[in-house]
């Protein structure tokens, strides 16, 4: 649970640095090539995780890093705060973090739409149009196809499941006529 409080309190810091979507659309994708070169590079990820190598080391390396991929300023800081914490090893865990935080920040609702097939950009479209109208504030729409609803969609915001398919309202029946649960 605590590490669970940290990478939620380095995200929300971080996104709370953000001026704008396309500041934040660009540090999280440095952020996220950041580490795909810790997966390619074994021994970078080690050094900079580890205790063994000290600060200087550590900020030599990013430095090189931010050489070779001319990081925004605001990614490069972060990494180096991450790093000089010794806290890398959550850096994957705060960047999957990032979306909720930015969305917590920003008064921005987050809705998971699960459909049994991939919608057409236009229900897409009105779904989000919908949805911002009845909650009078934006909202974001992640896509998750889920074969099992059979038709229609379900919508998750939060903890809370909203079920529209097929296989719900058959679930429902079932729990009607039989008194299952």
């Amino acid at each position: 649970m605590k590490e669970s409080n940290l990478v939620k309190r380095y995200a929300k810091a971080l996104v709370l640095a953000m001026d704008d979507q396309a500041e934040y659309d660009r540090v999280r994708g440095e952020l996220h090539q950041f580490l795909s070169l810790l997966a390619a590079d074994e021994r970078l990820k080690i050094g900079l995780a580890t205790f063994l190598i000290s600060q200087a080391e550590k900020t030599a390396a990013l430095d090189i890093v931010n050489a070779k991929m001319k990081l925004h300023a605001k990614t490069f800081q972060f990494l180096l705060t991450v790093a000089a914490e010794n806290r890398l090893v959550y850096l994957e865990q705060m960047v999957r973090q990032l979306p909720d935080a930015w969305c917590a920040a920003r008064g921005i609702e987050k809705f998971v739409v699960h459909s049994a097939v991939e919608l057409a950009g236009d229900q897409k479209e009105r779904l989000l149009s919908q949805l911002e109208k009845a909650l009078a504030r934006k909202v974001v729409l992640e896509f998750r196809l889920e074969p099992g609803l059979i038709a229609g969609l379900s919508l998750q915001r939060g903890s809370v499941q909203y079920d529209f398919s097929l296989s719900g309202s058959l679930k429902k029946l079932r729990e009607t006529l039989v008194g299952e649960r």
